[in-house]
This record gives structure tokens, C-alpha cells and sequence, in this order.
């Protein structure tokens, strides 16, 4: 899955929650296992917001290569 994201006004309405149901949805219908994403770790409202879903966080190993 790449870039779900809500506006403050939209938050809190049960919007968020929906979008993900309909993701898993077709997901199944797809006949996958499971959904991948990523959110920066600074990012805790979307965090909090995963958490709620019960929704697993994989440690992930972020690598940079200087070109200079």
C-alpha cells in the first residue's frame, strides 16, 4: 500500500478505519496474505492510528550511500 493519508479535517470521523477495511478487502479478493506499509518513525499519530488496527510494526534498516 503506498501513501494513505487524510487531512487533519477528515481525522476522526471513523474515515481511516474504513479506507483500511476496504484495503484488506481487496486484498483478500486478491487472494493475499497480507498488506505492507511504512510510516516514519517520528510520525505518532499514524503509529497510534496502526496500533488500533492491531497491525504489526517490522523493524526496518534504513541504508544511505554517500556519492560525493
Amino acid at each position: 500500500m503506498d501513501c494513505l493519508y487524510l487531512t487533519e479535517e477528515a481525522r476522526g470521523h471513523g474515515l481511516g478505519a474504513a479506507l483500511m477495511d476496504e484495503v484488506a478487502a481487496l486484498a483478500r479478493g486478491l487472494g493475499l496474505g497480507h498488506v505492507e506499509w511504512q510510516t516514519p518513525d517520528w510520525n505518532e499519530g499514524a503509529i497510534r492510528f496502526y496500533d488500533r488496527l492491531r497491525a504489526t510494526g517490522k523493524p526496518k534498516l534504513r541504508y544511505a550511500l554517500p556519492v560525493r
